[in-house]
Order: C-alpha cells, then structure tokens, then sequence
C-alpha cells in the first residue's frame, strides 16, 4: 500500500510540477593556460663585475673586450619547449646587437651581451633562443652567458671612471 502511496504521491507532482523537469541552464567553464617564467638566480639581482679595464686594451670600435661570462642560476617549473631569454633596457645602443649604453655612453662606452659560445648576441627586445647556452635537468637549470665591454667611437674620447649599464631579463620556455 506504501508503494501504491508513493507512486500516486510521485504522479501528482509531477503533474503540477511538469515544467521543473524540463529546465535547462547552460554551463560555461573558462580559464586560461599559462607558461611560467623561470625564477632567476633566486630573484636575487645579478652583478657582473669587470673589475680595472685598461682603456688602451679596447683597441677596436664595435668590438667586445674584456668578456666575462657569467652564471645564472633558475628553477623552471615548465621545461617543454624551448628555452628563450627577453632582455629589456632603457639604454640601448644596438638592439639586434645586444649592445647596451653604460654611464659613459656620452665617450661611446658600451656592453656587449653574448649567449655561451661568447660570439653570438644575445638581442634586447626580442626572444631569443638559448637552448645552447643552458644546462641541467628537471626544473634546476643553468644559464651561461658573456658580457663584454666595448667603445663605438675614439679611443681618445674615453676617460677614466667608474661606469654601469643595466637591464631585465627574462626566461621562458616556448
């Protein structure tokens, strides 16, 4: 009888409620997928130090001198793909070149930045592969990069003191 009940109970209201059932509501799921950047030496600012640089011992204009490599070490939680570095600068002499304005920019005194191999530039403004200039497994990389200093005028226009040059990079894999 308790079965009967129910089952009376069940028609009746779906007899008044007939249109409950029929309603539909639309579903919509959004987002978006990202590539982290690499966390570079820690967030940690990076200084490269050229030390004493003999100004006579920059003997040619538009040459790299007294090249430095420097290390930087990176977590990249995303390794798929390729790695590529985007240097930006405020300062730039020579973009596709690599070559930065220092303090002395005003006696034609620049910085030269160069992947590994210490003869191919590393561009500003641009992504640029570095695969070659990387190392490591995982998520725990390396980067190996140059630095060189260089004049884009006369020797005799250049004067002793102290000089910087600064720029933001970036690492990403694509």
């Amino acid at each position: 009888m308790s079965s009967i009940r129910n089952g009376v109970l069940g028609l009746t209201l779906a007899a008044l409620f007939p249109l409950a059932s029929l309603a539909e509501t639309g579903v919509t799921f959004t987002g978006n997928l990202t590539i982290p950047l690499c966390t570079l030496n820690n967030n940690t600012p990076l200084t490269v130090p050229f030390g004493d640089i003999e100004i006579q011992t920059l003997t040619a204009a538009n040459t790299p001198f007294s090249v430095k490599e420097f290390i930087v070490p990176m977590n990249c939680p995303y390794t798929t793909g390729t790695p590529s570095i985007t240097v930006n600068s405020s300062t730039v002499h020579n973009a596709t070149q690599g070559v930065l304005q220092t303090s002395k920019y005003s006696e034609g005194l620049v910085i030269y930045l160069l992947k590994k191999d210490g003869s191919t530039a590393v561009p500003i403004g641009t992504a640029s592969d570095i695969s070659q200039s990387m190392t490591g497994t995982g998520t725990s990389r390396t980067l190996t990069l140059n630095a060189g200093v260089g004049r884009t005028g006369e020797l005799d226009k250049l004067t002793a003191g102290t000089f910087t040059a600064s720029a933001t990079m970036q690492v990403k894999y694509q």
